[in-house]
This record gives structure tokens, C-alpha cells and sequence, in this order.
């Protein structure tokens, strides 16, 4: 059993292996965290064979965390340190209370949005329940709350949190941004998985001029590819 840490919230558990990773409930929204949950394995296979990959004692960036499945995953089956970032409140709520219901030392969460800019903005979202996907990061609509911005280079350039070995970028159509202000992080990791618009493959090509490679795509649904690159200059994979 998890040790509740100044809250008292319900909860899920999803076995793997000899292990338990706890899934914090709201209530409200308990149908949409337990079908996840639930899929964790099968829902984007490649992803967990990407994690579970990683060597020992790296650091992994969770960009578009959501709920923290593969935050969760990757900080308990590998223990590798991990930093999460989700702008959406209500997601990120969920996220950090699932990493205090699993005492995680090794996991930290970040309700930023990562961009290739620093500063204030406004993320636009489609209700303010945890989970929901497409909202845009810099609009206001009918639902929207502030937000903070940063960009991969500030972050680490500055110190502020370790050089990253493997990066997952799954920002609801803002993977862009998220390159255009992280090309110097980009060259010294090992590892990226990144969601594809068929629509926007631009940024694919920046990345390869860095010196990575394709290791495989994988189709999401007729739109949406999740890209894996290799970054052929490290060679501690």
C-alpha cells in the first residue's frame, strides 16, 4: 500500500512484474484513468520497449506528460531520474498526486509548457478535467488557464535541471516549438521519441541534421506517427 503523503486520495494499481505502480483517481474522471491504465502495455507498445531500453541511472524528459503513464512507468521499472512537464492544471494535478502515492524520489513535475520561448502565456483547453488532449499552448478560448514557458536550451543551459539522455515530445501539434527551442539539448541525447503530424514533418529533418538517425515509426491513428531517433554521435547507447 502507498503512503498518502498530506492527502487523502483514492487510487488504482497496476501490477508489473513484482512491482506496483499506484495511479492516483479523481473521482470524477474514473473511468477515463482506469481505461488508461488499463492500456498502459498495449496502448503505444513501442513506447514501453523505448523505456524499457534505457540504460541505468539516465535521465529521461517527459514533455506532454498528461497524467504521468510513462512518467510512472519509466521512474519505477528503470529508476531512472525523471522530469515531467504538463501544462494543463488539472493533469498535472493528477500527475503529481500519483508521484507521492508511490514515494518517488527519483520523479519531478513541472506544470510548464515547454516552447521555444520564456515567459508568461495561456494554454487553451478542451475542458478542465485531467487527461483531455488537443489543447494549444499560447490561445485563449473557451476554457484556458495561464501558464509559464521555457524552452530546453534556458532550462539546462542555465543549470536548472541536468542534460536530458532521453526525450519524449508529445505536445498536441506544439512538437515544433518544442525543437526549435531545444537543439542544443537535442545534440547530446541519446534518445528521442517524438509524435509526428503527417501534416508538419519539418522538424524531423532538424533533428537528423544533428546527427540522428530513424530507428522506427509507428502509427498512431491516419494522421499521427511516433518517430524514435538514435543520435549516432553518442556512443554509450
Amino acid at each position: 500500500m502507498p503512503k498518502l503523503k498530506s492527502f487523502d486520495t483514492d487510487f488504482f494499481t497496476f501490477p508489473v512484474g513484482k512491482k506496483q505502480i499506484y495511479f492516483a483517481n479523481n473521482k470524477g474522471q474514473k473511468t477515463y484513468i482506469k481505461n488508461r491504465m488499463d492500456r498502459l502495455l498495449s496502448k503505444e507498445p513501442e513506447t514501453i520497449k523505448w523505456i524499457n531500453n534505457f540504460v541505468e541511472d539516465s535521465v529521461f524528459f517527459d514533455i506532454g506528460a498528461n497524467i504521468g503513464i510513462y512518467t510512472l512507468y519509466s521512474a519505477i521499472t528503470k529508476q531512472n531520474t525523471v522530469f515531467a512537464f504538463e501544462p494543463h492544471a488539472a493533469s498535472y494535478k493528477n500527475l503529481l498526486d500519483s508521484i507521492n502515492l508511490n514515494n518517488l524520489e527519483n520523479c519531478s513535475a513541472y506544470c510548464v509548457a515547454v516552447s521555444e520561448k520564456v515567459g508568461l502565456s495561456a494554454i487553451n483547453v478542451k475542458n478542465m478535467h485531467e487527461g483531455v488532449a488537443n489543447n494549444v499552448v499560447g490561445k485563449k478560448g473557451e476554457y484556458y488557464h495561464g501558464c509559464t514557458e521555457f524552452s530546453l536550451n534556458f532550462l539546462i543551459e542555465r543549470k536548472i535541471l541536468p542534460q536530458p539522455d532521453y526525450i519524449k515530445i508529445d505536445v498536441d501539434g506544439f512538437e515544433d516549438k518544442v525543437v526549435e527551442g531545444g537543439m542544443n539539448v537535442f545534440k547530446k541525447a541519446k534518445s528521442i521519441l517524438i509524435e509526428v503530424d503527417k501534416k508538419n514533418i519539418n522538424y524531423i529533418s532538424m533533428i537528423e541534421a544533428l546527427g540522428f538517425t530513424l530507428e522506427s515509426k509507428h502509427k498512431r491513428n491516419e494522421d499521427e506517427y511516433n518517430y524514435i531517433l538514435t543520435n549516432a554521435n553518442r556512443k554509450d547507447q
